[in-house]
């Protein structure tokens, strides 16, 4: 597979990083994951937005010739070397500052780097076991709604997932609310209102979050602990990946088919979110 690096496209065999680089030693940067599906990269406009936005608070600079315009001719042209423009791939942008200094930078100029894979169709699916993660909580922060280079709280998640038999799990804030899934952000319905966790418990501003609350603007965004979700009617997460129904929370059951505003929002949900991109 061929990659785009700074401004050159490589192959991935000849592709190198010094030992020095601040990607690798400090985790200092971020990334976009962009869903590309009938040949359309998917909500561009909010990902460019929140790339920027997060370079901004990282105080990352951006390169010269740096614009949406610029990053989506990158994607294009890895798309078409790797014989990906007639399916679904995974994009991901990630932007770093580059070498020099320690904990102080010298610098502030940005490393760039564009990878494809191949992907699966966006899909409406089921996670049957879902338990709650609270070893390692989150924290709201300037950053924290971004995707940072530090993922450490998500993988120490998915591992207790994993060794617990879980399909997912729920991540707490400091104070013990409910923040986001694993990889996605979460939604709930109950006595016919949707409602998401508020940015204050330092859940990432996700893409399709972004999406869901442009429409439906009546969804609330909130503080709640996991006992509220016991009396959803239905939960789902979403992420580039698709939609995901949350049939059993810590034990407890949700069967969104016995609730018709939430099987009607769910069947809903994927039509305006195509027409979106």
């Amino acid at each position: 597979m061929f990659l785009v690096y700074n401004s050159d496209v490589l192959h991935e065999d000849a592709f190198r990083l010094s030992v020095q680089d601040r990607a690798f030693q400090y985790g200092d940067g971020l990334f976009e994951t962009i869903r590309y599906e009938t040949n359309k990269l998917w909500f561009w406009p909010d990902h460019i937005d929140r790339l920027t936005t997060g370079m901004a608070a990282l105080r990352i600079d951006q390169p010269t010739g740096f614009s949406a315009e610029a990053l989506h001719q990158f994607v294009n042209q890895l798309l078409q070397k790797n014989k990906l423009v007639d399916q679904s791939a995974r994009v991901k942008i990630q932007v770093w500052r580059q070498p020099g200094g320690f904990y102080t930078p010298t610098l502030n100029r940005a490393n760039l780097l564009i990878t494809t894979q191949p992907a699966g169709d966006f899909l409406i699916t089921e996670k049957t076991k879902i338990g709650i993660y609270d070893t390692f909580r989150l924290v709201e922060s300037p950053i924290s709604r971004y995707k940072t280079l530090n993922s450490l709280p998500y993988i120490l998640a998915s591992i207790y997932k994993t060794e617990n038999g879980f399909d997912d799990c729920l991540l707490l804030d400091q104070a013990g609310y409910v923040a986001e899934c694993v990889a996605s952000n979460v939604f709930w319905l109950q006595n016919d209102q949707l409602y998401t966790p508020s940015l204050e418990t330092g859940c990432v501003n996700g893409i399709l979050r972004r999406q869901v609350l442009r429409l439906w603007p009546e969804t609330q965004e909130v503080l709640a602990r996991s006992e509220t979700l016991h009396a959803a009617q239905a939960i789902f997460c979403c992420n580039v990946n698709g939609i995901q129904w949350l049939r059993q929370l810590e034990g407890i059951g949700h069967f969104p088919n016995e609730h018709p505003t939430a099987e009607r929002l769910f069947w809903q949900l994927l039509e305006p979110l195509r027409q979106q991109v």
